[in-house]
């Protein structure tokens, strides 16, 4: 029997940010009535099946927005980010939760703008092993946390406990993604125990389904793309999003890069049990202070992280 443990923070089936806050962060159970009511905190023991954890989650896992843009971290053995693209800076989350519809489309509001399918997504991190990487299974427990929501930081904690990894090492993992206002970097750390500073781990940039260009300068340790895909195969088929994705892995923490079909990845091994690196996102829906062209996006991240 799956076990499972959370804490109410409200009953309310929305629970609105405040007008005045340019970050904010939200997890929500599923529930068949629509009720949606808002947590601060969910372990899943014996977490093996995806679909126990996933599906449990409205949304699919914690969720947390800056101004330029939103993501959600998958409560499954992939944890990857997906993206949500805005239109203007405004808080969205507590009013869209990732599903905008085409009224709040037409009012200004964001969406979706990124299909993650079996890629590395937008800065995930996983396993890797043998020029490949892993999902983070098997493992005894996996829990999520918001941290800070708002009004001018947003952060979100994930854990996986006892992860086997394919060496068969067992380890302890905890992940922070921290947003701030007025950044559109958002910090990614990552600490473990019960393995070497030599072992090694993947995060990086999926390549785009349209039109993807990519860019890799490994002394800088950046990897990013952009281009074009469908986010919502299923729920909206044929509306196509177009944006940029970049990560930024300090030297210190950078093994190698490479590319493969579908991503371009950054091989990285922890210093003293920890992990440090950036993750950036342009939507090109972004009206006021957006990037509409690889050019403009990679002469950005050129100019600013690697001088």
């Amino acid at each position: 029997m799956k076990k499972f443990s959370f804490v109410l923070l409200a009953l309310a089936a929305l629970a609105a940010a405040p007008v005045s806050a340019q970050t904010y962060a939200q997890m929500k159970v599923w529930d068949s009535h629509e009720r949606h009511p808002k947590i601060n905190e969910i372990e899943f023991q014996q977490a093996d099946e995806d679909l126990a954890t996933y599906d449990a989650i409205y949304g699919h896992g914690a969720m947390m927005e800056n101004e330029s843009y939103a993501l959600r971290v998958y409560i499954d053995s992939r944890q990857c980010i997906d993206l949500y693209g805005k239109r203007h800076s405004q808080p969205e989350l507590a009013i869209t939760n990732f599903y905008s519809t085409s009224d709040l489309v037409a009012q200004g509001y964001g969406e979706d703008i990124l299909f993650v399918g079996s890629t590395i997504g937008a800065g995930s991190f996983r396993g890797w092993q043998d020029g490949h990487y892993t999902p983070i299974a098997p493992i005894s427990a996996r829990g999520q946390r918001v941290v800070c929501e708002g009004p001018d930081s947003a952060v979100v904690e994930v854990w996986d406990r006892d992860w086997q990894l394919p060496d068969g090492q067992i380890i302890q993992m905890r992940q922070r993604y921290a947003m701030h206002r007025g950044e559109r970097a958002t910090q990614v750390d990552v600490w473990v125990e019960g393995c070497s500073d030599e072992t090694l781990f993947v995060t990086g940039a999926q390549k785009l389904e349209q039109d993807n260009l990519g860019l890799m300068i490994p002394e800088a340790g950046l990897a990013a793309s952009w281009g074009t895909n469908e986010p919502e195969k299923g729920e909206k088929p044929g509306i196509m999003e177009t944006l940029g994705i970049a990560v930024i892995v300090p030297g210190q923490y950078l093994q190698s890069q490479q590319e493969d079909e579908g991503n371009y990845l950054c091989v990285v091994h922890p210093v003293n049990g920890h992990i440090s690196y950036q993750l950036l996102v342009a939507p090109d829906m972004e009206q006021e202070n957006g990037f509409h062209s690889a050019t403009q996006w990679f002469d950005y991240l050129r100019s600013t992280y690697a001088k």
